[in-house]
């Protein structure tokens, strides 16, 4: 009876956390944040794109590593997507849907790898601290992969801490892990590492289960190896490497200019300058200052990812009273220092280094995502350690000022999250595209061309998602040689307009202008032959286009 009771009860507030989860990452999913960027949008038409032709943007069928315009991505996420994009359709809620899924469902797999680590409740703190995570909220909210892969590490770890047990976990662990990759570009250096620890924390559990279950380790392996193979034909090709030749610190060459001129600068010697400056030595200083700056308190409690897709700024990635619950979950670690607490401080340590890599790592909200777990449980034993001890006057004085806090932070971010946000950061999620492509979807048939300015964001992808473009049509029409850009149709020309407006606009074409770079100065246009048909404003006010067409 006891055990019933007490499973009731867990059940009961695992489904309460849930519920609470499901709300904070899906109420008002289609306006905050205020628009859809660049990157969700891609993830939304190539779904839509795969869901109607089997194809990507670039015609290939069902591929492994999808060719978006600017670079190849993993697909997992997107391929997510496609039941969702096929019921609410191209919009908000048909892209963002997914992440906040793969969100909600992180909070059921990190209770359960809290509870195989500690106990249950542990789990329950863990996933409860979860929930109401800005860290995790935000990016839960928005058509970033890191949520979901997130989740599938949190429960390819759980399955394979349950395969020391049950043999075939074991097998699922290894699909797990192995579509990681496949999910997103940190998965590449983050899963070979967290394997690695897992194998020497628990090697002599692994020797015990290999005797009893025989060849179940080999199966396991040849499964891991069989699901990551794909990927292993795109690395070896290039298309999976792109992205981090792009970004990484060894490609950068802003790091390399600096070596060069240091170098230039100061003659020694033997040429002993290259001694203290050269690539080797500044790629060190910067992996080891990204790594650090993962860790620091700017970061983490005061000003968060200086990105405003990332953070909504004026506070870290975690809350004020966390704190102290951190503090005391690291002291906790250090007196007892069993097993669990090795995976945790292990995957803590190893989350940062992807990032450290990349030469804006160190702040970088996406790319560290997988610190999140480690802390969650950390947070989880430090409010445990509290817990256990209310009959001292003292530790519940300290509650009753970690909740009080933390009733204050949760209501600061969650104010700030919905009221201010929203506004402050429209620019950077691209904000005004929707607006302006609804009036070519309601408008286009009057006019014979539309000529697009592809200047202020690349407009294509946004063209062609929020005016639902037959993904067939496209694959057919797509052409690089036109108005100084591409064209679609021989109508849809995108680009810039060289040249003044009264000349090349007439009643016929309809321009969707920038204001920051075909329009400096709104007054000009009173002085031109063309007729201002819709300004699209950001929600403080400011111009983004101008819809124009000629008057004569």
């Amino acid at each position: 009876m006891y055990n019933r009771s007490r499973l009731k009860k867990t059940l009961s507030i695992l489904f309460a956390i849930l519920i609470i989860a499901t709300v904070l990452r899906v109420y008002q999913l289609d306006k905050v944040p205020p628009s859809l960027f660049g990157d969700e949008v891609d993830v939304g038409y190539q779904a839509y794109s795969i869901l109607k032709t089997g194809q990507d943007l670039y015609g290939q069928s069902f591929p492994t590593l999808i060719h978006s315009l600017s670079e190849y991505r993993a697909p997992l996420f997107i391929y997510s997507d496609i039941p969702l994009i096929a019921i609410f359709g191209l919009n908000e809620w048909g892209v963002r849907l997914a992440a906040a899924f793969w969100g909600i469902l992180g909070m059921l797999g990190i209770f359960l790898l809290a509870r195989k680590l500690f106990n249950e409740k542990i789990g329950l703190l863990a996933a409860g601290f979860l929930t109401i995570s800005p860290w995790h909220i935000h990016y839960s909210r928005a058509g970033f992969e890191v949520t979901m892969l997130l989740t599938f590490f949190i429960f390819a770890t759980y399955f394979f801490l349950k395969g020391l047990e049950k043999k075939w976990h074991l097998v699922i662990s290894a699909i797990l892990f192995g579509l990681t990759p496949y999910i997103y570009s940190t998965a590449v250096l983050f899963l070979p590492l967290i394997i690695f620890m897992m194998i020497i924390i628990f090697r002599k559990d692994i020797k015990v289960s290999s005797s009893r279950f025989g060849g179940i380790w080999l199966i396991g392996l040849i499964t891991l190896f069989l699901v990551l193979a794909p990927y292993g034909i795109q690395t070896i090709s290039g298309k999976s490497g792109e992205r981090f030749n792009i970004i990484s610190i060894f490609g950068s060459q802003t790091l390399q200019d600096k070596v060069f001129l240091a170098q230039k600068s100061e003659q020694l010697p033997l040429d002993l300058q290259r001694l203290f400056h050269n690539k080797p030595l500044i790629w060190m200083q910067n992996i080891t200052l990204n790594y650090l700056r993962a860790f620091s308190p700017e970061f983490l409690f005061l000003s968060g990812d200086p990105n405003a897709r990332h953070s909504i700024h004026e506070m870290g990635q975690m809350y004020y009273f966390e704190t102290i619950l951190l503090g005391l979950g690291l002291f906790g670690i250090y007196r007892r220092w069993g097993t669990g607490e090795k995976v945790l401080l292990s995957w803590l340590l190893i989350a940062p280094i992807p990032a450290s890599l990349t030469y804006d790592g160190g702040f970088h909200a996406t790319r560290n995502f997988l610190m999140l777990m480690p802390f969650m449980i950390l947070v989880s034993l430090g409010a445990n350690e509290i817990l256990g001890k209310l009959k001292s006057v003292k530790y519940r004085n300290l509650a009753g000022i970690l909740i009080i806090l933390a009733v204050f932070n949760t209501t600061f971010y969650l104010h700030r999250y919905y009221a201010h946000y929203p506004i402050e950061s429209s620019r950077a999620w691209h904000f005004g595209f929707k607006e302006a492509f609804g009036y070519v979807s309601a408008n286009g048939s009057n006019y014979e061309k539309i000529l697009i300015n592809n200047t202020y964001e690349p407009s294509l992808i946004r063209f062609l998602f929020w005016t639902k473009y037959d993904p067939n049509r496209f694959h057919q029409e797509f052409s690089t040689e036109a108005f100084d850009g591409f064209s679609l149709e021989e109508k849809y020309f995108f680009g810039k307009v060289d040249g003044p407006f009264e000349q090349i606009l007439d009643s016929k074409i309809l321009y969707i202008a920038s204001s920051r770079d075909d329009i400096t100065n709104p007054q000009t246009l009173l002085d031109k032959r063309v007729k201002v048909l819709k300004t699209v404003a950001s929600p403080t006010g400011e111009p983004i286009f101008y819809i124009l067409t000629g008057t004569k």
